[in-house]
């Protein structure tokens, strides 16, 4: 299997169409894009320490992109090393600066100034590190990142390397970490119940008392929150709930996406310290019998998968490429759907905010063979935390999947069933989702559900809705599993 790119100049020019440029998203927080060209070298037989010492020699690659979409990195599976160097401002010198990577393919370590930050494990969602007491302000730093694409998993291709974005942040000492918001209507009250939930961040060595200010366009008068964020907290809490008239608001469907932006500024003795903005959508997406639900109005869905596998962009794909899909996908009736089988790129999640079409998101866990598909895992639990997190925000995503076909290797096709591993994996892990969004449905996606599935071996109580892969006789499938576990709503 190859993939081909004509010239690095093509990846570049790719890679540099996406970007955004070095202008603050929000008031209180500068970006540094280090997007662009990189050092690039594979490295399966080179000691680590001779590569950071540079003394091999070095191609280059476009970041954000991935190796394996180059002709003479095709097949290549292992190590690679990407380097590049880059600049602070002066003016940072007070602030506490990180390097942020949207998604590395699939273990990483990354190196600034020759120290080693971290590894991350994990290859499609965001991480980052704080190199404050690390760069130099008067000199270039040198940045260098392992990626090794050897962990494979699915029915799809292991793309290789740094395949999004790449930024150098800069924040004052306490910031807003993140911020989730939930808009759900009540259509027997007719009222909108709101909660804001505030995770924030204390890199000072005092406790800091501070007061946050939300506000969203169209909906006035949002009480302010206080609180004190004590020294060297990383993730300190703070909410408010509040509620709204329903004939006051805009509701988010599928043929009227309409979106809120929910905009925070925390102050620290009335003075502005951080702003963040996070777009929203008003919604209810629920289970009611065995119908779906959006709006009190009940719905028949229709989806298709769209794996991110592409010959010429790997699974850095360009916005024009998502959205020449998504419409063609919504075109053919397609409203609903588990797209992938990992979590979703930032501008798929954005075009289907802003144009109507409801998503399942997964974290990659798969098959006979998975090894992650076990209770008490701190890896599942780590990916599902981070993909909640990232994209709690977005109106789109109306459900969570925890899995995708597990099975045991013993019985015959026509026979399978979950292992008693993988029964509790599920379980287990839909409770774990619970506890992070209560405002969404979950699921489990199921090839045994028709095969020797049956309660107490298949995940049917704790999940909102059954998915279900067919692979021909879908009639007789949907007749198999609708007796087996009736009364919820069927997907395929």
């Amino acid at each position: 299997m190859k993939f081909y790119l004509f010239s690095l100049i093509t990846l570049a020019v790719t890679c540099l169409s996406c970007q955004k440029k070095n202008t603050p998203i929000d008031t209180n927080e500068a970006h540094i894009s280090l997007n662009g060209v990189w050092n690039f070298k594979t490295a399966n037989n080179i000691a680590e320490n001779e590569i950071l010492a540079g003394k091999s020699q070095w191609d280059t690659l476009a970041v954000p992109s991935n190796w394996d979409t180059r002709k003479r990195y095709s097949e290549y599976v292992g190590k690679g090393y990407y380097k590049r160097s880059f600049s602070v401002p002066s003016e940072w010198e007070n602030k506490q600066i990180r390097i942020h990577f949207d998604a590395v393919y699939q273990t990483s370590k990354v190196w600034v100034n020759g120290t080693l930050l971290g590894e991350h494990f994990d290859g499609y969602l965001p991480f980052e590190y704080n190199i404050s007491d690390i760069v130099s302000f008067d000199k270039p730093n040198e940045v260098v990142v392992m990626a090794d694409n050897t962990y494979k998993r699915g029915a799809w291709w292991p793309w290789g390397g740094i395949s999004r974005e790449v930024t150098i942040k800069a924040n004052n000492d306490v910031r807003i970490l993140r911020q989730h918001i939930s808009a759900i209507p009540d259509f027997d009250t007719k009222e909108v119940q709101f909660s804001i939930k505030y995770v924030l961040e204390n890199n000072s060595s005092k406790s800091t008392k501070i007061m946050l200010q939300p506000s969203v366009e169209g909906i006035p008068n949002i009480d302010a929150v206080e609180t004190k964020v004590p020294a060297g907290v990383t993730e300190h809490e703070a909410s408010i709930s509040f509620t709204r008239k329903l004939s006051d608001v805009k509701l988010w469907h599928y043929e009227s996406p309409n979106l809120y932006t929910l905009q925070s500024t925390l102050l620290i003795d009335g003075v502005t310290n951080d702003v963040a903005n996070d777009r929203f959508g008003i919604r209810k997406f629920e289970v009611k019998g065995d119908q779906f639900f959006l709006n009190n109005k009940p719905e028949r869905l229709n989806g298709v998968n769209r794996v991110h596998d592409h010959p010429k962009y790997g699974n850095t794909e360009p916005d024009v490429l998502v959205e020449k899909d998504m419409k063609d996908i919504i075109s053919l009736g397609c409203r609903f759907s588990r797209l992938m089988h990992a979590p979703l790129a930032k501008n798929i999640l954005e075009f289907c905010d802003e144009n109507g079409f409801l998503l399942v998101e997964e974290i990659p866990v798969w098959g006979d063979d998975d090894e992650q598909s076990h209770p008490n895992n701190p890896i599942t639990k780590k990916w599902m935390k981070d993909l909640i997190n990232r994209d709690y925000n977005h109106p789109s995503v109306v459900a969570w999947s925890v899995g995708n076909e597990l099975r045991g290797k013993g019985p015959k096709w026509g026979k399978q069933h979950l292992t008693e591993d993988q029964y509790n994996y599920v379980n287990e892990t839909i409770d774990y989702v619970s506890t992070l969004d209560s405002t969404r449905l979950k699921t489990y996606v199921s090839n045994t559900s028709y095969q020797g599935g049956e309660i107490g071996k298949e995940p049917y109580e704790k999940v909102d809705f059954l998915c279900v892969n067919s692979y021909g006789h879908a009639l007789k499938i949907l007749d198999k599993v609708r007796t087996r576990f009736p009364g919820k709503p069927i997907f395929f």
